[in-house]
């Protein structure tokens, strides 16, 4: 096995695989209730967490030998040299964070999840991987929640965190709540594979406030920098033109406390100038949330909405029942939310923005093959809540298209087009 490069999704630092450090994995206590393997001090896990003489588990470097440096790596369980214990856990060498062993076997190719403030992104990372993990197998998908976290914070970790919301979402039918500004930014990591190909990718998705999102474009633009792909999701609510046309109809305060799309546009532009233009050659997917107001309102937000209702169904995404991606639909879509964007939304800058995603430089092309962005819109949960957050049935809607396109654009999966 050749070894591969590694990104940290906690520090954002780079390293060979072969330099990952291992973990013991020993829960054994003695008679007094004592773990009978130490636990340790990291000058780096401290400095990572903000803390001081935070216990870790032991951890040691690989022993590989002469062969694991002219083969590569085997990562096989290792003795604890504390206790003796063998161990196939591994942490990041440079801040101590323990890492899937998919990623350190496969590499870490991901694709990063973000948003703007009030866009409902954790509402729609749960409805994509729920829809994933109903219908991925379509496409020969399989998603898995990692079982990663902070020594000693097993809530912290994304399978955990993931069943919680999930049944709070799809069971109790209740809106997720705002995410606290005070709370730690851990990363939820769900490995994405094929297993026809053997391909693995990684969604990271960082669940913060939406009030650190200036921050959030600014601490990590080198992880997006070597994402694979972004899917950026937007709050359609926050739209002045929507907000207005809906105020009229009774349906105000909708969007919850929105950054404008100036303050956005101002973070994209600080994202662009510090990932430099190698970021242009990355798909990037503009992702409009809670879609379902601007195809319910369609007459009076005179959107044109064939392409996304008939009578009063809304087209679902066509790969769920044919297991093909329809192209022309996602290129048509993006057609009709870009032209909105210039025509009526009066936020044309983030067209402007968009095109440098194109390889065709400020040109509309959405047949154009080398298109490197396209708009969606969504909705996590098919219509809006009550007052209280409570929802008769929740129905994702076409919240797979991004991350599906930007499948089929790293070119190395097996995503089935429609002809």
């Amino acid at each position: 096995m050749a070894s591969k490069k590694i990104l940290c999704p906690y520090c954002f630092n780079e390293f060979d695989n072969t330099q990952v450090l291992y973990q013991c994995e020993s829960e054994e206590r003695d008679n007094e209730g004592e773990y009978r393997c130490r636990r340790v001090t990291s000058e780096q896990y401290d400095r990572y967490w903000h803390g001081e003489d935070l216990l870790i588990r032991n951890v040691w470097e690989q022993k590989g030998g002469l062969k694991a440096r002219l083969f590569g790596p085997k990562f096989d369980a290792q003795k604890c040299p504390e206790c003796g214990y063998k161990s196939r856990r591994f942490v990041c060498p440079h801040c101590m964070n323990w890492l899937p062993t998919e990623m350190i076997e496969n590499g870490s190719e991901i694709i990063s999840v973000i948003g703007s403030p009030s866009s409902g992104k954790t509402n729609y990372i749960i409805a994509l991987i729920h829809q994933l993990r109903k219908y991925g197998y379509k496409m020969d998908l399989q998603v898995i929640p990692t079982q990663i976290y902070r020594d000693g914070h097993k809530e912290e970790a994304t399978h955990n965190l993931f069943k919680k919301m999930d049944e709070q979402l799809f069971t109790q039918k209740t809106v997720l709540q705002k995410t606290s500004d005070k709370k730690t930014d851990i990363p939820w990591i769900f490995h994405l594979y094929q297993p026809s190909t053997g391909k693995s990718i990684y969604l990271v998705f960082y669940d913060t406030a939406g009030e650190k999102f200036q921050i959030d474009i600014k601490n990590t633009v080198k992880y997006l920098k070597e994402s694979s792909g972004v899917i950026l999701i937007l709050d359609t609510l926050s739209i002045d033109f929507v907000q207005d046309i809906l105020k009229k109809k009774g349906l105000a305060g909708l969007g919850g406390t929105s950054a404008s799309y100036e303050e956005i546009q101002t973070a994209l532009n600080n994202f662009k100038t510090e990932s430099g233009t190698s970021i242009e050659d990355k798909p990037f997917a503009f992702v409009f949330s809670k879609f379902d107001a601007i195809i319910d309102n369609a007459k009076d937000l005179d959107f044109a909405a064939d392409e996304f209702i008939t009578g009063e169904r809304k087209l679902d995404s066509t790969f769920i029942k044919t297991g093909q991606l329809d192209l022309g639909k996602i290129n048509t879509i993006s057609e009709v939310i870009e032209d909105n964007i210039e025509d009526n939304w009066d936020i044309g800058a983030l067209g402007h923005y968009a095109l440098n995603w194109s390889h065709k430089k400020g040109v509309r092309d959405s047949n154009n093959p080398d298109n490197n962005y396209k708009f969606f819109g969504v909705s996590a949960l098919g219509s809006m809540p009550d007052e209280n957050g409570n929802l008769e049935k929740v129905v994702p809607y076409r919240v797979m298209d991004p991350l599906i396109w930007i499948l089929h654009k790293l070119g190395q999966f097996d995503i089935p087009i429609k002809k």
